[in-house]
């Protein structure tokens, strides 16, 4: 999936390090602004203002990027399960 894009940039700069921050997009992008490093954001956070920040899409990537959830067993609110019933639906007509 994903895995062969930093393996074909491996070659190109240092070897990188994966940091987590707990913190919000704004923030993120933010962070990325100011060269703390690159992320991973979907196409709706592309159209925020953010200066200093460069949207790339994933063009020449012959499969979609995997997409995957993980939450709290005793999270049963409504928003989550919207999100999961979207998901499975993407997923079916994707397959299609």
């Amino acid at each position: 999936m994903h895995d062969h894009i930093v393996l074909r940039l491996a070659g190109r700069w240092p070897a990188c390090s994966i940091q987590r921050f707990d913190v919000g997009r704004g923030t993120l992008l933010s962070m990325v602004a100011q060269g703390f490093g690159i992320t991973i954001a979907g196409e709706a956070t592309a159209l925020l203002p953010t200066s200093g920040v460069v949207f790339l899409p994933f063009a020449d990537e012959p499969e979609p990027v995997t997409f995957s959830a993980v939450w709290s067993p005793f999270n049963g609110s409504q928003v989550l399960r919207n999100l999961l019933d979207l998901a499975k639906r993407m997923r079916r007509e994707a397959a299609q």
